[in-house]
């Protein structure tokens, strides 16, 4: 009789048998498991991402003056002497490692445009003394650097507001001709000459440069000499040497030597600097560095408004070619001298431009941060030094909050360094399991690899790739939440974790978790049911965290005397919902009389040899 209705009284109770503690798993984390839908309530202590910057100016702001995506286009050449422009070098076939081409010679502004307001002319005591330019407008802010500064100069314009921002960049200008520039390396003529009532005249090598006319560069500057205002322009791969041409025609002006040769673009009194080494002579490390202090001690000097040291940005080589460890050098002496001062550009152009101008990076993206090389998605049309208009606005808008004081390189850094939430641990029966959620703002769509351990030893390594709709109001796009399950002994235990960081900012370490759990032991549950006659079934079900496939032997003690023993292997499909796998029901009848009487289950498991008391059960039988 009892055999007869097992089967039926089996399927009537099952609804009523008490479901595991908790959601066991399997030793890896593939195994489904019942999860939160949230790794984390809130992420209340995550810095919100800045919004990412549009791809192109917004209109509303002033227009820059067009700068192409050939690296920026620079004014037009005179047109009373036109300069041929010189074919630029090939582009690096290998991102992983580009040739170490000589830097392309750019063309230079022959002739910049006369300044809206020239200088006026030295005191007739002294018609050839340095002239000094006149105090800035509040506010006002100075670019000097080469190309690459000049196409990004207008976006920092457009970021400013109201504020007058003086773009001195020139392209295809060296350290040293973008000091001069700056009034810190201070020319005078080297003989005697006549500046004619108008076109161009050659005024000699000048007396002042820091080194020989061979290794100076490229220069193209406005300049006062004898109180005529024009443009000084040196190329020698152009043919032009040492050529001053006059902004307006005037009487001829004889000049002997030893006349200043004053900058009309020189740091000013109450003007803010952007200071900019260039690219152009790159591997000339310490003339570099040289003339960086001589333009920083100049604004010093003259201003007490702030200044701003940008470091060179990725150049003519990755990061293991000569022109990679030369800007490494550069970049690094740049900051221990400046660190107030410093602004980590190449950095940013890695880790964080990309998403914030409102783009996704591929996987030719990646590969090019990683040889510390400009992604291709800010490679303008000519080369992949200089950027397109999307790279332009993006770091523009970067220089720019610099300059309104809302950014420095330690607070950008900090920016970097990955956001992970406090993590959540359980555990039960052996199994643990470790949930939260970690992304880094270098690359908002890039899962972050997540180490874990546990009481100091490494236990296992997952990936941070789940949904996380609760980081999408925050701007993070993408999918960082990440849960790990494992098999770990019984006892209380320390758990940690480590979101690995993919750019510059390192790596994060949320606080560290204690649990106290139960081992891989056996677990189950009981319900004894009257069928009449003085008889009972007891029946439920068993399964050993050990191995979850196992059929478990269960031992049926009857008022504290050996009843039978039976093998856990009936169909149990509640139990599939807690990911447990396989049959583990059982049954067993007993006719021990009328009365009452208690009735208990012990699950063996056969893989540790640990018994486990899984329930017991009193009941009256009429």
């Amino acid at each position: 009789m009892l055999a007869a209705v097992s089967c039926a009284l089996l399927a009537l109770v099952a609804p009523f048998l008490v479901p595991p503690t908790a959601v066991p798993a399997l030793a890896t984390s593939s195994v489904a498991t019942p999860s939160p839908s949230d790794p984390v309530d809130a992420p209340d202590a995550t810095p919100a991402p800045g919004t990412p910057a549009p791809s192109t100016p917004p209109s509303a702001a002033p227009a820059p003056s067009e700068p192409a995506d050939d690296g920026g286009a620079e004014p037009a050449p005179d047109p009373d002497a036109p300069l041929e422009t010189v074919e630029e070098e090939p582009l690096p076939a290998d991102p992983l490692d580009p040739p170490r081409v000589e830097p392309p010679i750019v063309s230079p502004d022959a002739i910049p445009e006369a300044p809206e307001e020239p200088l006026p002319a030295p005191a007739a005591a002294d018609p050839f003394a340095l002239v000094e330019p006149n105090a800035a407008a509040p506010g006002t802010v100075h670019c000097y650097g080469d190309s690459i500064l000049h196409s990004i100069c207008p976006y920092v314009a457009q970021n400013l507001g109201g504020r007058t921002v003086e773009n001195f960049a020139v392209g295809g200008s060296t350290s040293s001709a973008i000091a001069t520039i700056a009034g810190a390396i201070q020319l005078s003529t080297s003989r005697g000459f006549t500046i004619p009532a108008q076109g161009p005249v050659s005024v000699g090598f000048p007396n002042g440069t820091p080194r020989g006319e061979a290794s100076f560069g490229t220069i193209s500057a406005r300049v006062s000499i004898a109180g005529v205002s024009g443009a000084l322009v040196h190329s020698p791969p152009n043919g032009v040497y040492w050529r001053f041409t006059r902004f307006e025609a005037g009487s001829a002006v004889a000049v002997p030597a030893g006349a200043a040769i004053s900058s009309q673009t020189a740091v000013r009194a109450g003007a803010a600097s952007i200071i900019w080494a260039g690219t152009n002579n790159l591997l000339e490390v310490d003339q570099v560095l040289a003339d960086v202090e001589r333009t920083v001690a100049l604004h010093r000097s003259v201003s007490s408004e702030p200044f701003w040291v940008v470091s060179v940005t990725p150049a003519w080589g990755n990061a293991t070619s000569s022109y990679g460890v030369a800007r490494e050098r550069i970049n690094a002496e740049l900051e221990r001298r400046y660190p107030a001062q410093y602004v980590p550009l190449d950095e940013y152009v890695g880790n964080g431009a990309i998403a914030d101008s409102g783009a996704v990076p591929t996987a030719l993206d990646r590969e090019w941060i990683a040889s510390r090389l400009n992604p291709p998605v800010f490679h303008s049309a000519s080369d992949w030094v200089h950027y397109n208009a999307r790279g332009q606005a993006v770091l523009g808008a970067y220089l720019a909050r610099y300059v309104r004081g809302e950014l420095t390189a330690a607070q950008a850094r900090a920016i970097l360094v990955p956001n992970a939430s406090p993590i959540t641990v359980s555990g039960f029966y052996g199994s643990l399991s470790v949930r939260g959620w970690a992304y880094d703002h270098s690359d908002l769509y890039a899962p972050l690899a997540i180490g874990i351990t546990v009481n100091g030893r490494w236990l296992a390594t997952t990936l941070a790739n789940r949904a996380s709709p609760e980081l999408q109001r925050y701007g993070v796009p993408g999918g960082h939440a990440f849960q790990w399950s494992g098999t770990v002994p019984g006892g209380t235990h320390e758990v940690c974790i480590v979101a690995v960081g993919i750019g510059v900012g390192g790596n994060a370490y949320p606080a560290c978790q204690r649990v106290t759990m139960k081992g891989a032991v056996p677990q189950g549950d009981l319900v004894v049911v009257d069928v009449g006659g003085g008889a009972m079934a007891v029946m439920g079900w068993a399964f050993d965290h050990a191995n979850l496939y196992a059929q478990i032997p269960v031992g049926i003690i009857i008022d504290g005397r050996w009843h039978a023993g039976v093998t856990a292997a009936i169909e149990s499909p509640y139990l599939a919902a807690y990911g447990v796998p396989g049959n583990h029901a059982f049954f067993s009848g007993a006719g021990v009389g009328r009365g009452t009487h208690t009735a208990c289950a012990i699950a063996v498991s056969p893989s540790t040899g640990i018994n486990e008391l899984i329930g017991c059960q009193t009941i009256t039988l009429r």
